[in-house]
């Protein structure tokens, strides 16, 4: 059986009502976890700065000081190590995969039941699986394998150790520059390490990656530590 999630979430939502209501909803599904609130990217940029470490950023894509994907791009921007999942009722296709492309680790529907929210701050959180809604995951209800399947695995497709370590940073939603940071590498060799792994999983580009791996259920082996 899978553990509760534990640790410290920050809800960015402009609505009162939908913040508050949300904060009571994962009391109540996930009482182990800390929720803290913000109604703006300025109070959410505030606390990430303030507050200690936060496990977790839920992240709506419209807030009263901004809108779409540029709060996002801001928060991976200037806090690349903490993750960040959007919570939206815009759940189509596009916006979805424009979200993945700008570095959240999942999207979670605002049409999602209490029992669905519950399954996926528990995959994200516990398991360190991409959560997507059905409308990008092909309907898939629960991953393939209990628990999710190890990036290790992936060996067997001729991925090296090295490639396999760049690849759950990316699924962690760190761009490029932050990975070359964390190897002490060039960018250049990080996109190529990336290369590789597109090729191996038969995946286009970054963004249909992260989806074939949400599809398939593999999961990140740890959160990354914000380096000293």
């Amino acid at each position: 059986m899978t553990p509760h999630p534990h640790g410290s979430v920050l809800l960015a939502d402009d609505h009162g009502l939908v913040r508050h209501g949300l904060q009571l909803l994962l009391g109540e599904v996930l009482p182990q976890l800390r929720v803290h609130l913000a109604g703006s990217l300025a109070e959410t940029v505030q606390t990430l700065q303030g507050a200690g470490r936060f496990d977790l950023v839920l992240l709506d894509l419209t807030l009263s000081d901004v809108h779409g994907l540029v709060g996002l791009r801001r928060l991976r921007e200037d806090f690349p190590y903490v993750p960040v999942v959007i919570l939206s009722a815009q759940d189509d296709r596009d916006t979805v995969l424009a979200a993945l492309d700008a570095g959240a680790m999942g999207f979670i529907s605002k049409a999602a039941s209490p029992a669905e929210l519950r399954d996926a701050l528990t995959g994200v959180l516990v398991e360190r699986r991409i959560h997507l809604p059905r409308s990008v995951s092909g309907g898939l209800a629960a991953p393939p394998a209990p628990g999710g399947r190890e990036l290790a695995t992936l060996a067997a497709l001729g991925l090296t150790e090295r490639q396999i370590e760049v690849l759950g940073y990316v699924v962690q939603g760190l761009r490029n520059k932050e990975i070359a940071r964390l190897l002490e590498r060039s960018e250049v060799v990080v996109k190529k390490h990336i290369t590789a792994a597109l090729q191996a999983l038969g995946a286009p580009n970054r963004t249909k990656l992260l989806v074939l791996l949400s599809q398939k259920g593999y999961r990140v082996p740890s959160v990354l530590p914000a380096p000293h």
